[in-house]
């Protein structure tokens, strides 16, 4: 699996990274979109009302409740919602699914706004910078990517 992007400019920061998976493309909507099936790579059951407009609610260590929305549904190949809406109004991660042979790739992304981010060192990372915010960002996806790609493959 590789490392990811970042890139700045027009306003934004996105982080992107793409997974080759050996399965197929309805078994990783399932890992995607499931709470289920969430749980494992993600550590807490979110609760996922999976139709546009709907919610996702995430759960954090410190029993934090985040409410997010639903922004795109299109089953099994595009899945895109709001993340951390309260602080990143902005903000939206995309998870497309294109089939490969009997696999698929994953392509990932999420998208900042600098308006985000400002808010993001405002409020849960006070005494960061831009950069920082960031980069923090990019290496908790990668970190949970990583955790899905496991959970897939140990299955």
């Amino acid at each position: 699996m590789g490392e990811g992007t970042i890139e700045r400019g027009g306003g934004y920061a996105v982080f992107r990274s793409e997974l080759d998976l050996a399965h197929p493309v309805q078994r990783v909507w399932t890992a995607i979109t499931d709470p289920a099936a969430i749980e494992p790579w993600i550590g807490r059951r979110p609760e996922i009302d999976l139709r546009d407009g709907g919610e996702y609610v995430s759960y954090h260590g410190d029993g934090m409740r985040v409410v997010d929305t639903i922004v795109r549904v299109e089953p099994p190949h595009v899945f895109e919602h709001t993340f951390w809406r309260h602080i990143n109004p902005d903000a939206r991660v995309t998870w497309q699914l294109t089939a490969v042979g009997d696999g698929c790739l994953l392509r990932f992304t999420h998208r900042l706004s600098d308006a985000d981010i400002a808010n993001a060192i405002a409020t849960v990372a006070a005494g960061a910078d831009a950069d920082l915010v960031v980069t923090r960002n990019a290496a908790g996806w990668q970190h949970l990517l990583e955790k899905l790609h496991k959970s897939l493959d140990d299955d």
